[in-house]
């Protein structure tokens, strides 16, 4: 997850975040073969990957359990399948190695990349972005990178959007506008305390960290300002294998149904939701 890992912390988010004969048993425990939307329920197992420590999309909560956007998502597109989904931690390395081997049905929350695409086929199902945020009481930020001008960011070092917002700086004073105080720190905890201490006027970050965090943390930040470095987020399966088909219409109908809407909302992250699901959609930029 490039994004999934805070966008991957996150953007972390994040991600193959993730041949056909292998799959035919990919993670199955029972003998019934079935698969696909006309499988009868409970005919078949699948075994999803989750990589933990990446809130919202899958993480342990206090009892140990895990949890997040993705894995609800996954059991959601099993059930629509007609097939149980069983959700297992692993790191995203190795969701991809398992996925080659056959150990996995699919891997999700993988960044739509090139590269990938020229081993894996993906079904989108979430947009991740970078957008800002600030305190609760806060300053209200436009929606163009333009009112960026003159304000200061807090941001992780060594992220992606250091030097985009390096960039627009730069267009900022071509423009006969202020730079952009582009503050850098350690991660991003020490980033959001910079925006809570008024060392900065705004912090930014993945979408899905974003929207968890303003959930977890009511009352003390709001959303605001433009978003961008948008990248598709999908659901890796094997090349050629069929799967990625019936993942897409697996969220379609969840689409249809309502029912993702109300995943997403479970996490706070409505602004990752897409309206139809792509198969092996080009790379964004």
């Amino acid at each position: 997850m490039t994004l999934v890992r805070t966008r991957r912390a996150l953007r972390v988010v994040a991600a193959g975040v993730l041949g056909a004969a292998v799959l035919s048993a990919c993670g199955s425990s029972s003998s019934d073969s079935a698969s696909g939307p006309d499988a009868g329920s409970g005919s078949q197992v699948y075994t999803i990957p989750q990589q933990i420590g990446v809130p919202p999309y899958s993480f342990l909560d206090e009892g140990g359990k895990l949890v997040g956007l993705l894995p609800d998502l996954s059991t959601a597109l099993g059930e629509e399948m007609g097939v149980t989904v069983k959700n297992e931690q692993a790191s995203f390395e190795n969701s991809l190695l398992g996925l080659q081997r056959g150990t996995y049905a699919w891997v999700p929350g993988a960044d739509v990349t090139a590269e990938r695409l020229e081993k894996f086929d993906f079904a989108t199902t979430l947009v991740e972005s970078y957008g800002f945020r600030v305190k609760a009481d806060g300053i209200a930020i436009g929606d163009s990178l333009d009112d960026l001008c003159g304000l200061s960011v807090a941001v992780t070092a060594g992220s992606s959007p250091v030097s985009a917002l390096q960039d627009q700086s730069g267009k900022c004073e071509a423009a006969g506008k202020k730079p952009i105080d582009v503050q850098t720190f350690a991660d991003q905890a020490t980033a959001d305390l910079a925006v809570k201490s008024g060392r900065a006027d705004t912090s930014t970050a993945t979408a899905s960290g974003l929207g968890y965090q303003t959930r977890t943390e009511p009352g003390v930040w709001k959303i605001t300002g433009p978003t961008y470095q948008a990248i598709d987020i999908g659901f890796a399966s094997m090349k050629g294998d069929g799967m990625a088909a019936k993942l897409q219409q697996a969220t379609e109908a969840l689409i249809k149904k309502g029912s993702y809407a109300e995943i997403l909302a479970r996490y706070g992250t409505e602004n990752m939701a897409i309206t139809t699901s792509v198969i092996n959609p080009e790379p964004n930029a």
